[in-house]
């Protein structure tokens, strides 16, 4: 109410409270809809793939750049393998034929020995991106609303260090300068963070 949070209301009821964290991922936009913010969040799918399990050869995760893939064996052997972001935005954990197909055929540019191969199993997630691949951490225009969001394809590295920020900057109200470059209004500044070479894979 009057730009300001005041309670959330749930499944199981209403809570009332004045101090709202969102770290939704990949249903950000969702949530920032409720409370009519504006942010430049997409999503974006990426899917992944397993094989069926193989006697040990690979102990590294290999990833190629001109190839936009990697691939990486698991404890039961099986091959867990993963390429780019799809080129579009999409709501959905669905997975495509277009996607194993594609990574199947640069697969096997690497590694032809694996044509006989099966995949088991394919999914995908949903990947909260931003314009400049960093995350948005910090306050809101929203008094009491926070946002930890736009960590895209790689924010689990960073989990710990996110959380421990944020708690700071929920028990302040104001965001530590660790993450300062993350705030939302460097959008509207037009001060870009570039993190896109912070993932292995070039989405």
């Amino acid at each position: 109410k009057a730009n300001k949070v005041v309670g959330v209301q749930t499944s199981r009821g209403y809570i009332a409270t004045n101090q709202v964290l969102s770290a939704v991922a990949g249903f950000t936009p969702r949530i920032c809809k409720m409370v009519d913010l504006a942010t430049p969040i997409i999503i974006q799918p990426l899917q992944a793939c397993v094989t069926e399990p193989m006697k040990p050869w690979l102990d590294h995760i290999l990833v190629s750049g001109s190839l936009h893939v990697y691939v990486s064996q698991s404890s039961r052997g099986e091959l867990v393998m993963g390429a780019a972001l799809d080129p579009y935005e999409m709501h959905s954990t669905r997975s495509s034929l277009e996607f194993v197909e594609g990574l199947s055929s640069h697969i096997l540019d690497m590694f032809p020995f694996l044509s006989n191969v099966k995949i088991v199993r394919q999914w995908a997630g949903m990947a909260d991106m931003t314009p400049d691949f960093a995350p948005i951490m910090g306050k809101t225009p929203i008094e009491g609303f926070y946002l930890d969001a736009g960590w895209g394809t790689w924010g689990f590295k960073a989990t710990p260090i996110s959380g421990k920020s944020m708690a700071a900057t929920i028990a302040h109200d104001r965001a530590p300068d660790l993450i300062h470059s993350f705030r939302l209004s460097r959008f509207d500044e037009f001060e870009l963070t570039g993190e896109k070479g912070a993932a292995s894979v070039g989405h």
